[in-house]
């Protein structure tokens, strides 16, 4: 009888171990979506890993890794999850994608003052750009852009690197006079760093596109694929996962 009931016992706490984790994060100093702030991390995907973690009953560690880096961790299983993707063949090899939890808006801005490039709007113009354009590197920023930076005249104009700090700081230091970058961080940006405000954001945009969360398929995580789509459903049924910046 007591080795019946230790059976039911471990039965019964299994789905619950089953689920016993932690959930990995990739992070980066991306107001208003992840930043630090008195030593913690803060921000609309800070809140939404907490909130997934809390439905998968699991721990939330978050690691401050480069775009490009977190992208190679991730397909080693070395993270867990990656916020802000939009899925593609290539990245799908790797990671599986939840349902979209954000409208992404890329932008362009620059530092030039001339009026032709502060009102830019059309992409066949922006190959006519007279300085350097700096780019995230491993980042999709819509199909057009993609084809244009096929082009090897384009390519020698634009500059690609694995952080978005650094890319930033390149415009910012003048090594570079424009950039492609999320809308609702430039505008952030843009009101809360004095030294953003010498960008202009134009009116091109490169992209308007729903992303995802991408999820290590080498992950723990990964086998229990089907709590974790019950999980994000549920969130989502909450209003809690799906978000647009206004």
């Amino acid at each position: 009888m007591r080795w019946i009931l230790l059976c039911c016992c471990v039965l019964y706490a299994w789905p619950r171990l089953a689920f016993a984790c932690e959930l990995r994060v990739q992070v980066s100093d991306f107001p208003p979506y992840s930043y630090q702030k008195d030593g913690e991390w803060r921000g609309s995907r800070v809140v939404l890993s907490q909130r997934l973690a809390q439905k998968l009953n699991c721990g939330v560690r978050f690691y401050d890794v480069p775009w490009a880096r977190a992208l190679i961790l991730l397909q080693q299983g070395d993270l867990d999850l990656m916020f802000n993707l939009t899925p593609t063949p290539a990245r799908e090899s790797f990671l599986w994608f939840s349902r979209p939890h954000h409208l992404e808006r890329l932008a362009f801005a620059t530092t030039l003052t001339e009026p032709q490039w502060q009102q830019l709007q059309d992409m066949q113009k922006l190959a006519e750009f007279p300085g350097i354009i700096a780019l995230t590197q491993g980042s999709y920023m819509g199909e057009p852009m993609m084809q244009l930076l096929q082009q090897s005249k384009f390519r020698q104009k634009t500059l690609e690197v694995a952080e978005r700090r650094v890319k930033n700081e390149l415009v910012l230091k003048d090594r570079a006079q424009g950039l492609v970058e999320d809308l609702d961080y430039l505008k952030f940006a843009i009101a809360n760093f004095p030294e953003y405000q010498q960008l202009t954001i134009t009116p091109l945009r490169l992209a308007q596109t729903k992303v995802s969360a991408g999820f290590s398929k080498q992950s723990v995580l990964f086998a229990q694929k089907r709590q974790l789509e019950q999980a994000i459903a549920e969130l989502d049924a909450e209003g809690l996962w799906f978000s647009e910046l206004p």
